[in-house]
């Protein structure tokens, strides 16, 4: 669960196929001293995940948390510094220039298929497994649905009604254009028959999830989390 942590670690990528790395202090006594690692650091006390990866990111980086994303990595056996790690995943494509090296001694973009020599076996295994979810496009689902929540807030800024009341709505009313669509698939009226293919079903259905989607982010940034941290906790055998 989000309290269930120690430290948030994130991954930045852009659409080179490149990851942000810090190298960092040649300090005796730190972890890693001299070697390029991912930013994030420690939870502070009543932070979330989400609320302890965007600090560190913008401490570390500059950069300011837009769709930061929960990243599902199957963590390794042996791998003690990590085990009570929340890791993140955004996608970031500035000029580098902006970047603002907030610890260690560099900050800087590699290719994921060319990592630095100095560079933790652990993370090297981290980024073979992010470059898997970028490969099947699992993180893009919710950055997608941040980019069309802001899209959406910006373009009903001027109306009465609560954003948030909308987009519930909107799922109630996706969810009627769904059963339309099943009705249709299934022939079930005698007058129009079979109007509807499968196709245009799973569109529908798609539209009410991502009408959910957008209703839970207009409850938190983090609404991805929310959703796994949910889900995680579903008893399925008793259901």
């Amino acid at each position: 669960m989000t309290s269930d942590f120690q430290s948030a670690e994130i991954m930045v990528t852009n659409s080179r196929g490149e990851i942000l790395l810090q190298l960092r202090d040649d300090t005796e006594g730190i972890c890693w001293p001299g070697y390029w690692m991912q930013p994030g650091g420690g939870r502070e006390d009543g932070e979330t995940p989400y609320e302890t990866a965007a600090r560190e990111l913008e401490e570390e980086t500059g950069l300011k948390a837009v769709a930061l994303l929960p990243l599902d990595l199957v963590p390794l056996a042996d791998d003690a510094q990590f085990a009570r790690s929340r890791w993140f995943h955004m996608v970031w494509d500035g000029d580098e220039s902006e970047l603002v090296c907030g610890e260690g001694q560099d900050l800087r973009f590699w290719p994921m298929d060319a990592l630095p020599e100095r560079i933790p076996s652990t993370l090297v295994e981290y980024v073979r497994q992010l470059r898997g979810h970028l490969l099947v496009g699992k993180p893009r689902v919710w950055a997608q649905i941040d980019r069309l929540h802001r899209t959406l807030k910006e373009a009903t800024a001027g109306q009465r009604t609560d954003f948030l009341a909308l987009q519930v709505l909107k799922v109630q009313e996706e969810a009627g254009e769904a059963a339309q669509a099943l009705l249709g698939v299934l022939g079930a009226n005698p007058r129009k028959g079979v109007s509807h293919t499968m196709a245009d079903l799973q569109a529908e259905l798609c539209d009410v999830i991502a009408a959910a989607m957008v209703a839970l982010r207009a409850t938190t940034p983090d609404a991805a989390s929310v959703l796994a941290d949910h889900v995680a906790g579903w008893d399925l055998e008793s259901r």
